[in-house]
């Protein structure tokens, strides 16, 4: 499990970047995590800008700010080499700079997450609970791994 929110605002980006985007966070999440890439999943927000503050005050450049929740049970080292390589993501694929870029990451215990209708094991046992998902299921996780 992995849900990675990013809110942006005062710019926009194409569905080719967010594309491009989504497909590096899946990707860094497995490699870093070590967890199925079915597991990390990216959803996009556009904010209006005059909705953003940053100390009280109006949003004066864009921005992209990440939220990442991740099971809980990754060492920092994990944790911080994962905010690294996804700050370089996005701004590779926004064209930002680092101090306009937020990047988040909180960790929620696996017995408080369902996912394809299962409790979501607990790091390091991914494959027992993929053994007890249905076929069909395991069909589509497999696609999507692949």
């Amino acid at each position: 499990m992995a849900t990675y929110s990013v809110y942006y605002a005062d710019l926009s980006l194409t569905t080719l970047q967010k594309y491009t985007l989504a497909q590096a966070i899946t990707k860094i999440h497995a490699d870093v995590t070590g967890a199925e890439a079915y597991f990390a999943q990216v959803i996009f927000k556009q904010l209006d800008v005059h909705d953003c503050f940053i100390g009280g005050i109006l949003l004066d450049e864009p921005h992209i700010f990440l939220n990442g929740q991740i099971r809980h049970g990754r060492s920092e080292q994990t944790k911080k080499q994962l905010l690294v390589e996804l700050e370089i993501a996005i701004q590779r694929v926004s064209k930002l700079v680092g101090h306009q870029i937020w990047a988040y990451i909180d960790e929620i215990a696996p017995g408080q997450m369902i996912e394809y209708g299962q409790v979501l094991p607990l790091v390091g046992e991914d494959s027992v609970w993929f053994s007890t998902l249905p076929a069909g299921i395991q069909k589509k996780l497999s696609y999507l791994n692949s």
